[in-house]
């Protein structure tokens, strides 16, 4: 799999970028609210930062990231679970499995299904992209910065005539991916 950088070089500049953006988001604290009103919004305030960074751990967990990182690298954004388990050579298909399932109930990743009208017995029914809040969330953290990079990455890689086959196949149409176009890589 050639030209496709490693995933501790991916995760070093994703760190470094959302360090930088962290550095430069301004944190302001609120004093403690004496009325009810002003009591819930803090605690509103607590849920959703709590929220937050329970999806973060979600999605920065080695395995669940590089899963996310294989579906925002693919051209179209929709890979099948035949392409994650080839671009995820090190990581068995049930271990694979186990993760977009925790990663789709917590609303991060979809599957989504190509119409019955277009499936054929040789390629693919089932795909899996990213959410909008998904998308939002790894843009605000900086970790969504090297997306046309994977994607023009995985252009490059050799595939098997299987997998190549399954690269090729009619996708669903899934307004929340950004594929990258063949004609913008170099």
């Amino acid at each position: 799999m050639e030209g496709r950088p490693s995933l501790r070089a991916w995760e070093e500049m994703a760190m470094e970028t959302s360090a930088r953006k962290m550095a430069t988001h301004k944190i302001t604290r609120r004093p403690i609210a004496s009325s009810e009103k002003d009591s819930q919004q803090d605690t509103l305030l607590e849920s959703s930062t709590d929220q937050r960074r329970e999806l973060l751990n979600l999605v920065t967990q080695t395995t669940r990231f590089e899963i996310l990182q294989n579906i925002f690298g693919h051209p179209e954004q929709l890979p099948s679970l035949k392409e994650l388990d080839y671009f995820m050579p090190d990581t068995s298909k049930s271990t694979i499995r186990n993760h977009l399932s925790r990663l789709i109930d917590k609303g991060m990743v979809e599957k989504v299904s190509l119409p019955e009208d277009e499936q054929t017995r040789d390629n693919p029914r089932k795909f899996y992209g990213l959410t909008d809040e998904c998308r939002n969330l790894l843009d605000e953290t900086g970790l969504l910065s090297a997306e046309q990079v994977l994607q023009e990455a995985t252009l490059k890689t050799q595939l098997t005539p299987d997998v190549e086959q399954y690269m090729n196949a009619p996708r669903p149409d899934w307004p929340p991916a950004s594929p990258v176009s063949e004609d913008s890589i170099e």
